[in-house]
């Protein structure tokens, strides 16, 4: 049924002359006020449906609603239709209210020609910059940037947590400016948490290559020199502490596999040697493995683990071995005296 169709339809339910398949189509779509498919929250449809079972209650005669199944079934639904008309009018109206207040407020074009994004749903909110990167804040931070790159540098100030997919492009190194630290890219993608006020601010990154050094601040783009700060790889984390300035870098919470690295059965093994297992997982997740017994090279591992997260996997594989691992800043260091 299209809108147009769907309006006719409604004003004959007011005279009574609707089809029972027509009846049966609104029917239908009075009902997806339940679902997800008008994009309501659980407040907003239980509050929409609440309003028409009060008002239908309220607008048929007390006799009538005492013996309603008597009562001629278009003319219930007429009542039903008005008021829905009336309803997602009103509905439309503060949404559209809401939206333009809510961007007014989260995407501001400042007097000196910057954009300003601000999330202030509860939920992450996708940007668009102007090279194509995106940006994906988490709520409450917020970023803001030229509203054109024309020039050698793409330059963001972000605060908060945001995680970034940098699109490549080595004629103009992409900036991220989050509080007294400067992240550097060229193409990547990486998260920053630099809320205001917070003791240290963290970079991590997901693919590719950054360097994050001290900065001036948010108000300056000038920096320190990179020399002072740290290069991270995929699956590294670097956290910056503000007073003490220095810097602590290890690996991310949860490690995740390479974009490149998604066949499967380079994490399935067959009595393969432990030396070919710690390579698979090497270039799986760009991590160094370090084997602190090297007769335990070996060692064979036999099993599946092309499902399971690097440190799931790396517990069952040593636990075969008779061998321990541990976290040693970016690296992971194997343990043990050999095969059992």
């Amino acid at each position: 049924m299209t809108k147009e169709e769907f309006e006719n339809a409604l004003q004959r339910y007011k005279t009574g002359d609707c089809t029972p398949e027509e009846i049966e189509k609104i029917n239908q779509w009075f009902n997806k006020i339940s679902d997800d498919s008008l994009e309501l929250n659980e407040w907003e449809r239980e509050k929409v449906r609440a309003r028409v079972l009060s008002k239908l209650q309220h607008t048929l005669p007390a006799d009538d609603r005492k013996h309603d199944a008597k009562q001629p079934v278009f003319t219930i639904l007429k009542i039903a239709a008005s008021f829905l008309v009336l309803v997602l009018v009103g509905y439309s109206i503060f949404n559209r209210s809401l939206n333009n207040s809510s961007s007014k407020t989260s995407n501001e074009l400042t007097s000196t020609g910057r954009i300003e994004q601000i999330n202030l749903t509860q939920a992450v909110m996708k940007i668009k910059l102007p090279d194509s990167s995106t940006v994906e804040l988490q709520p409450g931070a917020e970023v803001s940037y030229t509203s054109t790159w024309d020039g050698k540098k793409r330059e963001v100030r972000l605060t908060g947590e945001a995680f970034f997919e940098v699109i490549k492009d080595a004629r103009r190194p992409f900036y991220v400016y989050g509080g007294s630290v400067v992240t550097k890219v060229l193409g990547t993608s990486f998260t920053v948490k630099a809320t205001k006020g917070a003791e240290s601010i963290q970079v991590e990154v997901r693919t590719g290559k950054v360097s994050v050094y001290e900065g001036a601040g948010q108000n300056n783009t000038a920096s320190r020199g990179e020399a002072s700060g740290v290069v991270l790889t995929p699956n590294e984390k670097v956290e910056y502490f503000v007073d003490d300035k220095h810097w602590v870098t290890s690996l991310v919470e949860e490690p995740k596999r390479l974009p490149a690295a998604t066949k499967s059965s380079e994490f399935i093994f067959s009595d393969t040697p432990m030396s070919e297992v710690i390579k698979n997982i090497e270039k799986g997740y760009s991590i160094d493995i370090i084997m602190e017994n090297e007769a335990s090279y070996s060692c064979t591992f036999t099993g599946d683990v092309s499902q399971l997260e690097l440190y799931d996997m790396l517990e069952i594989i040593c636990k075969s071995t008779g061998a321990d691992y541990e976290v040693k800043g970016t690296k992971i260091l194997i343990t043990g005296s050999g095969c059992q």
